[in-house]
């Protein structure tokens, strides 16, 4: 059996960071998403495995969030570095 979520179950929109009106039409997502999780239950994918290649499929269709991600980490690592003394600051 095919469970769907409704986007009010999962995110309210009054919470920080949602706008109002951004879960119109989510509907279908989470339909499509419950259906992908069915198929990978079935086929035995763990949990994990199917929360990665979401985010994975979701940062494919995201390229600015992706480059974004990758600053983020970047920056922090030199960040590291310069705490450790391995790194100069400028």
């Amino acid at each position: 059996m095919i469970s769907t979520l409704s986007p009010a179950a999962t995110a309210e929109p009054s919470q920080p960071g949602v706008a109002p009106g951004a879960l119109e039409g989510a509907v279908d997502v989470y339909a499509l998403l419950a259906q992908a999780a069915e198929i990978a239950a079935k086929a035995g994918l763990p949990p994990e495995a199917f929360a990665a290649a979401a985010w994975h499929a979701f940062l494919g269709a995201s390229p600015g969030l992706a480059e974004h991600l990758a600053e983020l980490q970047f920056d922090a690592a030199l960040e590291e570095l310069r705490k450790s003394g391995r790194l100069a600051r400028a």
